[in-house]
């Protein structure tokens, strides 16, 4: 009987399944052995380290080695048969007991024997050792290229490869120009608080195809909305690294990306519902203040007692939520009251916004002469009312233009004089989202016991531009 494997179907460095077969054919028809039968694996491991897929080739082998039937199994090497030490004990067991010879580089070996049993763990432990060496390799790879904030693993839906001209191996992603705009307009939309489910039934409805070419749903719009990758952060072992920034362009800001999470990770509610089902301000987004805890806070009913925030990950930090909300919203309305948060906001971007936002006051600057000059009656009320209606679309335009993306657009309509009563004729979606975009919220756990609320024990942090 004749076995051959290969763990990477392309690889050039060692021989194809078929070259080994070839091999072991030619081996026994020069010693006149008959092939009793001839299995294979093409592309699978057979390290302890891989991810487990069965070797339905080798199931055969073993079963056919039960039966005692076969004299001898002939493998181009041991380590196609196993690189694991505790199978390769089951094969040698196996072996012994049905009378089976394992030949390998051109010669015979029976484990039965103390020359033959001694030759075959040597080999065993050095292939073993060779795959420990590989794991470790691969591995050391995989965090250096974490580290640097390399791609790595599967595409993702919106990026195309950037292949290396020398050896074919991905380098990079760079956006993909059909789909990295549904990647945009899927967050966009999830932010402006659309379903997930409508937009799944949308673009399924455009004839637009899912990452792995079928239909979307909600669940996998809402996955899509929320993949750090988009936003230019690296993971790794599921978790966003720390001050690494991903080697490829995002397609999102990483303000943005925050902001969706924060919509779903409220756990009283399904991922794929609609976002503005949220009941909570502060849910998945003020941050839990204890020493090496970076949990968010959700919230905690306990009979008799009001609502509370506590931390989901260390379940060790709760502060009554009514203080901490009142204190929060007064804040922020109080500071979109300012006089300068407008203008501050509409230069906390880059200079095609800051250029957008001086074509505003130019603009205005022009419609409030050409008011006076009506007043003063030196331009008639046709030429003014012509004036206006052209200047008014290119004002709204450059004020669009000149709005940071990461800034919802909610903030500049309550914003001003009128902020505290445009602010609480919101929607707890609508305040979250601007929570999320202008503040950092963290709950500080108290030094000792005390009474009451205390409102240093809330650290709030303006982002960005919003200071």
């Amino acid at each position: 009987m004749i076995y051959g494997r290969v763990s990477r179907i392309r690889d050039e460095r060692s021989k194809s399944v078929d070259d080994q077969l070839s091999e072991l054919r030619a081996w026994a028809q020069r010693e006149g052995w008959p092939i009793l039968a001839e299995h294979r694996d093409d592309g699978i491991s057979a390290s302890r380290f891989a991810s487990g897929k069965q070797r339905d080739g080798w199931e055969k082998v073993l079963d056919v080695i039960a039966t005692g039937q076969a004299r001898a199994l002939l493998i181009w090497e041991l380590s196609r048969a196993t690189r694991d030490k505790a199978v390769s004990a089951a094969l040698e067991a196996a072996c012994i007991m049905h009378g089976v010879k394992l030949g390998y580089h051109g010669r015979l070996h029976d484990p039965a024997t103390a020359d033959g049993g001694f030759q075959v763990g040597l080999d065993t432990l050095l292939a073993a050792r060779e795959a420990a060496i590989t794991s470790e390799r691969t591995q050391r790879a995989v965090d250096a290229r974490a580290a640097r904030g390399g791609p790595h693993g599967a595409l993702p839906y919106g990026y195309k490869r950037i292949l290396s001209t020398e050896t074919g191996a991905t380098i990079g992603y760079e956006p993909h120009p059909d789909q990295a705009p549904i990647v945009v307009e899927i967050v966009r939309r999830i932010l402006a608080g659309e379903s997930a489910n409508g937009i799944a039934t949308d673009l399924n409805g455009r004839g637009i195809r899912s990452a792995r070419g079928g239909r979307w749903s909600a669940v996998t719009v809402s996955l899509a909305a929320q993949r750090p990758t988009y936003a230019g952060l690296r993971t790794y072992n599921g978790e966003v690294q720390e001050g690494v920034r991903g080697t490829w362009p995002p397609l999102i800001s990483e303000t943005d990306h925050y902001r969706v999470a924060a919509m779903y990770a409220d756990t009283s509610r399904a991922r794929w519902r609609n976002p503005k089902t949220v009941k909570h301000l502060g849910t998945g987004i003020f941050k839990c203040g204890r020493s090496g805890c970076d949990g968010r806070m959700g919230i905690w009913v306990s009979s008799g007692r009001p609502p509370a925030y506590k931390c989901r990950e260390c379940s060790k930090l709760t502060r009554q939520q009514a203080p901490v909300d009142d204190l929060v919203e007064t804040l922020m309305w109080r500071r979109l009251a300012e006089p300068d948060i407008l203008n501050l906001l509409a230069h906390s971007g880059d200079e095609a916004m800051q250029e957008a936002a001086a074509q505003v006051a130019r603009l205005n600057m022009k419609l409030a002469a050409a008011r006076d000059a009506w007043e003063n009656d030196k331009l008639s009320l046709e030429a003014y009312t012509d004036m206006e209606s052209r200047l008014l679309p290119k004002i709204e335009e450059a004020q669009r233009r000149s709005r940071p993306e990461s800034i919802p657009p909610v903030v500049f309509e309550i914003a001003g004089p009128q902020s505290k009563q445009r602010w609480y004729a919101l929607d707890v979606f609508q305040k979250r989202s601007v929570v999320a975009a202008m503040m950092e919220v963290t709950i500080l756990p108290h030094g000792h016991a005390r009474r009451g609320f205390d409102p240093d024990l809330i650290d709030i942090r303006w982002r960005g531009g919003t200071r």
